[in-house]
């Protein structure tokens, strides 16, 4: 089995016995086709990778290859939006590989689809990022289109405490007043020295999927939600009542555009899911934009 090759199509496939439902999801009115994922289902099953029991799959499992086949929806839009296209050198590419490797057995439907979802994943590499003169309006109108949200926040214990910083704050506070209150309220360590400046692997601004993956859903919720400049009505999570506040581009453009420019077709395609109308049959679950997946209904 071409493990490497393969993972993606992993990654991009449901469960069958979609009956009479024509589509498993949409992405901004982009079908997912139930008939083509039963198909998918019939070969992984056919190899081994997917056993089908009783005509029924984990249900775990069909969600998380629908979440995957959704991204896979996005990257092609992403890639037309951005003036990118699967090549036949990219599909060539991908075809010597698998030659290499023992895909004995394998239906000529699986192999097609590893080389599509494994070009388009080289043609997301070649996307270039935004040119720099449209990246602050994009960012201050949609942040989380960017595939990232540059933020800072403060936590306290009661709701009335963080209720008396945001009168502290006001409606529009610069960067300096928002770290300055934060330093006065916030109950996280050293939030004196940061300002409740949040930071990741890239730094201060971080991943969507870095959010989703390590941080509280409710905090998660609070800041794709969260208005350029404005700081958010107190959010509760489980580690106390927030007040969150995503950045002004002018705080954080030097940061944003190197981490961009680092890998702007993973981030961008991060921005895509965020922004995206996706929509789920009720059969498979819905989608949850907090932790980028579909979840159980």
């Amino acid at each position: 089995m071409p493990r490497r090759l393969i993972a993606l199509v992993l990654s991009a496939t449901v469960l069958a016995s979609c009956g009479t439902t024509q589509h498993a999801a949409t992405v901004n009115g982009d079908a997912v086709l139930a008939a083509d994922l039963e198909q998918t289902v019939k070969d992984f099953d056919t190899v081994g990778e997917s056993p089908i029991v009783d005509g029924a799959a984990d249900g775990d499992t069909v969600r998380g290859l629908l979440t995957s086949l959704i991204r896979a929806k996005a990257t092609t839009q992403l890639l037309a939006e951005m003036g990118e296209s699967v090549t036949d050198a990219d599909r060539e590419a991908v075809r010597a590989e698998l030659s290499q490797q023992n895909t004995e057995g394998f239906p000529q439907t699986l192999l097609d689809l590893i080389v599509e979802l494994n070009s388009a994943v080289t043609a997301l590499a070649r996307v270039r990022a935004p040119e720099a003169s449209v990246i602050p309006e994009r960012y201050s109108s949609d942040p989380k289109s960017l595939g990232m949200l540059c933020v800072r926040h403060l936590v306290v214990e009661k709701e009335s405490t963080a209720r008396e910083a945001l009168a502290e704050l006001g409606k529009s506070p610069t960067d300096e007043q928002f770290a300055t209150v934060a330093g006065k309220y916030s109950i996280e360590p050293n939030a004196k020295q940061t300002g409740g400046a949040l930071s990741g692997r890239s730094g201060e601004c971080i991943a969507l999927n870095e959010y989703q993956a390590g941080f509280d859903p409710d905090f998660v919720r609070g800041a794709l939600a969260a208005r350029v400049g404005i700081p958010t009505e107190p959010v509760k999570s489980s580690f106390g009542w927030h007040v969150i506040y995503v950045r002004p581009f002018t705080a954080v453009a030097e940061s944003l555009s190197k981490t961009l420019n680092g890998s702007p077709g993973e981030y961008l395609l991060l921005g895509t899911l965020a922004s995206a109308d996706i929509s789920v049959a009720s059969r498979y679950g819905k989608w949850n934009p907090l932790s980028g997946q579909v979840v159980a209904p």
